[in-house]
């Protein structure tokens, strides 16, 4: 039996979400306190989990997020508070998370020519469902999380020249990626950005997923092509975020190595690292790398 959200149902979004939820705002990250904001629901529905370590920032962050090509969507409640989020990066020369567990298949795609990005970090306030837990069989948190993924696909499509999505999670929310339409890549592996945990990969062509158009969902994710105009106030760092963010508020800078550091600089070319760093000790700065996940 076809198990798949009606599209008709996707279009009532905002009659179907409880009432705490109306309206709930979908968006790129637009400022620096939206990114705290979403970096620290991560780290309190990880750690909850267990797929991190109790940390004095309170923020999941990582080298990936100083990128200027990484981006963030937000579900953003009416009285401001940030109830969803999800992170996509796109392939650099520091890699992917995912790199970690599932290199060979990622370098597959490389050679392939394919240029990727990796889906990360899809959070939502555990709080404001049923019972705090993730489970996917509540109608309003697939919901919620559909719109989600829909923004940052939308962004993807219209404002970057990726065209392979790669993520990877738990298997118990192989559903929702289901509804998105990736397809396996891989087997099942121990992944260190959640704790260690066992994790499935999928991934998604974007060349072929709009012809796929015969499954409601996928109607709803690809059925017409979106405008780059929502995305243009996109966050952009300015050298004092990027200090404040990975130097002040949190330890991701403080290990930058010789190499990373290089691409960094070519990624702000204008930027003065060493103003950037100012503080942050040299030997730390020459021997390790950054935190990566």
């Amino acid at each position: 039996r076809d198990s798949s959200i009606p599209l008709w149902v996707l279009g009532r979004f905002h009659e179907l979400i409880p009432l705490s939820l109306r309206p709930v705002q979908f968006h790129v990250i637009q400022s620096l306190d939206e990114l705290l904001a979403s970096a620290q629901l991560v780290y309190r529905e990880y750690l909850a989990k267990q797929y991190v370590s109790p940390a004095a920032a309170q923020m999941k962050l990582s080298i990936y997020h100083a990128l200027p090509q990484t981006t963030t969507c937000v579900a953003r409640h009416r009285q401001g508070s940030i109830i969803g989020t999800v992170t996509v990066m796109e392939d650099s020369p520091l890699g992917l998370p995912m790199d970690d567990a599932y290199k060979v298949e990622l370098d597959s795609l490389r050679q392939r020519g394919r240029r990727l990005a990796e889906v990360a970090w899809l959070t939502v306030e555990s709080r404001l469902f049923c019972r705090g837990t993730f489970a996917m069989t509540d109608g309003a948190k697939l919901l919620l999380l559909m719109r989600l993924l829909k923004v940052l696909l939308d962004y993807v499509r219209s404002s970057t020249e990726i065209n392979e999505l790669v993520a990877c999670f738990h298997p118990k929310h192989q559903l929702l990626f289901d509804y998105f339409g990736l397809a396996p890549l891989g087997g099942p592996k121990t992944y260190p950005g959640t704790g260690g945990t066992l994790t499935v990969a999928r991934h998604l062509d974007l060349d072929e997923a709009p012809q796929a158009m015969s499954h409601p969902t996928t109607r709803f994710f690809y059925g017409t092509k979106p405008s780059p105009k929502p995305f243009a106030r996109k966050l952009i760092y300015s050298p004092e975020e990027l200090r404040r963010l990975f130097v002040l508020d949190s330890s991701v800078f403080a290990s930058v190595s010789p190499t990373e550091l290089r691409y960094f600089r070519s990624c702000y070319p204008a930027y003065d690292f060493d103003e950037i760093l100012e503080g942050v000790l040299p030997s730390s700065v020459a021997v390790h790398g950054l935190v990566k996940h």
